[in-house]
């Protein structure tokens, strides 16, 4: 039972088909938590009676000081959250344990669909998109997309590892969050058969914000080994990292090319091409164009409408960087919170297991968001609330 509803958060935050992103899935999703909850009998924290109360106070007022509130988004984003929260507690401490399982297997399985696609894009193109072409309710960017539920292939990422997820950078996040929990749970130890496989998952994905992310991952490792180890492996690590990072178009030339487009944001906004729909901003264009929103709104926001916030009138730009996001759907005051949330349940994580450093992973996770917006999944949104289920769990 907990492994199914941890995989129903993980499948509801994958992103990859019409049903993982239906509205449908996540009511169908929240009533049958909500039914299993009841039955286990389980009491609602005190924390998400607080974060339900400041919520809706923090909407009401925004409903009366926006020009333009979207009622059925923020309605949604809050059930979202509770699907998360009950999800949590149905699963307690199993939650570590049934992610990394996840990951596991979803990499396994990954590399068989990943070898035939390097061999032959458009055989797996094909053999993947069977369903979606073949179901009409499944339909979804049948030309560029493809998803079977178990991997997703996509034109935009031919050479890359997608595993489960609506792409390489969300299969590689996923797959650093459990790298993370497997080394808390097998007590630190790098030379393990699931994190090796995890890495291999994380490499294929040639996700830039993984690999770099999979680099605070091991010096968290380092950090808490034996200082001799420190002082003789590290060093070597370091200069190994550093000669590929510096040759590698994935690492260093992809973070000057987000840099640079510092200088394109502005260009983005004023686009007038109708061939094409929708333009990325970029991390750093992104990040840009979202603080200036903040600066007009710093301390609690713009919640979630979108309409109140920059944008094109001619075309639709996408916001990749979850950090900024944060900052302005949420406001100073909010951002605050949500990553104290995060600092809360690694301060308990250290307090439980003794392993020292964890600011570091407190880094990587800003990285993260940084990166990809995520903030808006089941699966990172339970993250708040993992406390909930560690302060009396026996890791």
């Amino acid at each position: 039972k907990k492994l199914l509803v941890t995989l129903l958060l993980v499948f509801t935050s994958s992103q990859s088909s019409v049903l993982a992103f239906s509205y449908y899935t996540l009511i169908a999703s929240l009533a049958f938590v909500f039914y299993i909850y009841i039955n286990m009998n389980l009491k609602t924290d005190k924390l998400f009676i607080q974060f339900t109360v400041l919520f809706y106070v923090v909407n009401i007022y925004l409903f009366f000081s926006l020009p333009s509130y979207d009622i059925f988004l923020s309605g949604y984003v809050y059930l979202k959250f509770l699907y998360a929260y009950l999800s949590i507690k149905i699963i307690g401490y199993n939650f570590f344990e049934n992610v990394v399982k996840i990951a596991y297997y979803g990499t396994i399985i990954s590399f068989p669909f990943f070898i035939l696609q390097l061999l032959n894009y458009d055989l797996t193109f094909d053999l993947v998109g069977l369903l979606q072409n073949n179901l009409d309710f499944l339909s979804f960017r049948n030309d560029s997309y493809a998803n079977n539920f178990l991997f997703t292939v996509n034109d935009a990422a031919q050479y890359r590892n997608s595993g489960f997820m609506w792409e390489p950078k969300g299969f590689s996040n996923f797959l650093i969050l459990a790298i993370f929990f497997r080394l808390i749970l097998n007590g630190i130890k790098l030379i393990d058969k699931k994190i090796l496989i995890l890495m291999l998952g994380v490499i294929s994905t040639f996700s830039t914000a993984g690999i770099i992310s999979l680099f605070f991952i091991i010096i968290f490792y380092f950090l808490n080994k034996n200082i001799k180890i420190m002082i003789t492996v590290f060093p070597v690590f370091l200069i190994v990292f550093s000669l590929i990072f510096f040759n590698s178009k994935i690492l260093y030339e992809k973070i000057i090319y987000e840099l640079s487009l510092q200088q394109e944001y502005q260009t983005l906004l004023e686009k007038n091409d109708y061939e094409k729909e929708t333009y990325s901003l970029g991390r750093t264009g992104s990040f840009i164009v979202d603080f200036n929103d903040f600066l007009e709104r710093p301390i609690l926001g713009y919640g979630y409408t979108r309409e109140n916030r920059t944008n094109s009138i001619y075309v639709k730009l996408i916001r990749v960087n979850g950090f900024s996001d944060l900052l302005v759907v949420y406001g100073g005051i909010g951002l605050l919170i949500y990553f104290y949330r995060h600092y809360l349940f690694l301060k308990i994580l250290k307090q439980k297991l003794g392993y020292k450093y964890f600011f570091v992973i407190f880094i990587m996770f800003i990285g993260i968001y940084f990166a990809t917006t995520l903030t808006l999944h089941p699966l990172w949104m339970s993250l708040i609330f993992l406390t909930c289920i560690i302060k009396n769990s026996m890791l």
